[in-house]
């Protein structure tokens, strides 16, 4: 799972570890050397967030380089190297973030987000609740959230939607919660609520398998209008889709409506 004002999120909070890292333990470093730490570390996430994973790779390993304790490096380079498809060097920065950093929230949210990812949902749960328990983790919404799309692997929907409902109280302006809600509701047959809940996702973000959801149910409603407007967002700003490919070949069917 992976919807931008989350990952935005995740950048922040680790650009906020960098700031803390001094209180954690690892190595004396000059007040320069520390200086530099963070700087390369605050390029590396930046160019992260550009999506030139190269560049933020070399700009961290400059900085755990300086410092290989880092816990904002190390989460970083993490996540560089677990979009680069590099499970097993994700997993060794996670680890030797958080020998040095065992209570810091933000590496204990996104290896269990890693971990639930490849399949080791238990021991990802656990991490998500240590994450929970860190008094100075800045960012509890994006644990919770992580939390709840987890427990939908077990599957436990009711502690599910107990966790997105924490997320949504914590930061009402997070979209991805209201995706989930609503798909469960969708699943629920309860699909006024499911609207309700995709309205907000979309008043906060865009995606396409959102926009699709929108069109499905708009057609268990029977809402033309509803329809027509997810489905015209789709085919264009997601063209390429796989989701948009589906609508146009309903639209061929003239089946799009639902009738």
């Amino acid at each position: 799972m992976s919807c931008p004002s989350m990952r935005l999120s995740v950048f922040a909070a680790i650009l906020g570890m960098a700031m803390l890292a001094g209180c954690a333990s690892g190595p004396r470093l000059t007040p320069r050397t520390h200086k530099l730490v963070q700087l390369r570390t605050a390029l590396g996430v930046g160019y992260m967030r550009q999506g030139q994973l190269g560049l933020a790779r070399n700009e961290l390993a400059h900085a755990l380089a300086l410092d290989p304790t880092d816990g904002a490096a190390n989460n970083a380079m993490a996540l560089v190297e677990e979009r680069l498809r590099e499970p097993v060097k994700a997993r060794q920065f996670f680890r030797r973030g958080l020998a040095h950093h065992p209570h810091d929230g933000s590496l204990q949210n996104n290896y269990g987000a890693f971990l639930c990812g490849t399949g080791h949902v238990a021991e990802g749960l656990r991490h998500f609740r240590t994450a929970l328990h860190s008094p100075l983790y800045p960012t509890p919404q994006l644990a919770d959230l992580n939390m709840a799309v987890c427990l939908l692997k077990v599957p436990n929907e009711k502690a599910a939607i107990h966790y997105f409902h924490r997320a949504q109280a914590l930061a009402p302006e997070l979209a991805a919660p209201y995706y989930y809600l609503a798909r469960i509701r969708y699943d629920r047959r309860d699909y006024a609520q499911a609207k309700d809940d995709l309205t907000q996702y979309l008043a906060r973000a865009r995606s396409a398998r959102a926009l699709f959801l929108g069109v499905r149910i708009g057609q268990a409603l029977k809402d033309v209008r509803f329809v027509h407007y997810c489905a015209t967002r789709l085919l264009d700003g997601y063209g390429h889709s796989r989701e948009a490919q589906t609508v146009m070949q309903w639209q061929r069917e003239g089946t799009l409506d639902g009738h």
